[in-house]
């Protein structure tokens, strides 16, 4: 699915909250804040995960996941929040050896996607350690819906 414009203005507001929920194969369910969100490209989106993290266990047993993204504006609550939900499947995750890449996505969608997220950084040391068991995860953005829903579109 290629996204909006809405939604694009929406996932460059640098004051987002994304909640990633993902389930198990058992369907148990986990839900996660994240600030790694970054738009790939006009159908994708990545995160990067810990290892350890329920939320990377739980998408290499089922690919499905779903994002809320919240504006938080001043005023706005209840179902005036802005925002919107997107329904995920996860189709590319590899060991990411750049810690910095969302920094860089800034720049927009000119920046191929091995340049962004896969060359080796430039950084110190320790923090290549620090990011050492962080994995990049991609995913395929299925739909992408407002956070209420009154057939408006998004």
């Amino acid at each position: 699915m290629t996204i909006s414009d809405t939604v694009k203005k929406i996932l460059s507001n640098k004051n987002r909250i994304n909640l990633l929920s993902t389930s198990n194969k058992k369907g148990e369910t986990n839900i996660a804040v994240f600030g790694s969100a970054a738009l790939t490209d006009n159908q994708t989106i990545s995160f990067v995960l810990k290892k350890e993290t329920r939320s990377f266990a739980y998408i290499k047993e089922n690919p499905y996941a779903s994002c809320l993204i919240l504006l938080p504006e001043e005023g706005s609550q209840g179902l005036k929040i802005k925002g919107c939900r997107l329904y995920l499947k996860a189709d590319f995750t590899e060991l990411s050896r750049n810690p910095v890449f969302l920094e860089e996505r800034s720049e927009g969608d000119d920046i191929i996607w091995e340049k962004s997220f896969n060359v080796a950084s430039k950084t110190e040391e320790d923090t290549r350690k620090l990011f050492k068991d962080s994995y990049l995860v991609r995913f395929n953005i299925i739909e992408a819906r407002p956070i209420v829903d009154m057939g408006q579109g998004i």
